[in-house]
């Protein structure tokens, strides 16, 4: 799971946050913002609409096409 497309698709980029590391798998080191930090059952389900999201698994075919739009 990549929580940083995970944070784009709850609408919450314009919080403050910082991850174990850039590229998956990772986790949360620090959440700061108005929004509370998401939860675990959060991220899984943005994750797996994604995952299902057409435009991802375009993406994934030709990295490209640019991901998300």
């Amino acid at each position: 799971m990549d929580i940083n497309l995970c944070i784009h698709h709850l609408g919450l980029n314009a919080n403050q946050y910082r991850l174990t590391q850039s590229p998956p798998p990772h986790e949360f080191v620090e959440w700061s913002g108005s929004d509370p930090q998401p939860t675990q059952a959060e991220l899984e389900t943005a994750w797996a609409a994604i995952e299902a999201d057409p435009d991802y698994q375009a993406f994934l075919a030709n990295p490209t096409v640019g991901y998300p739009k």
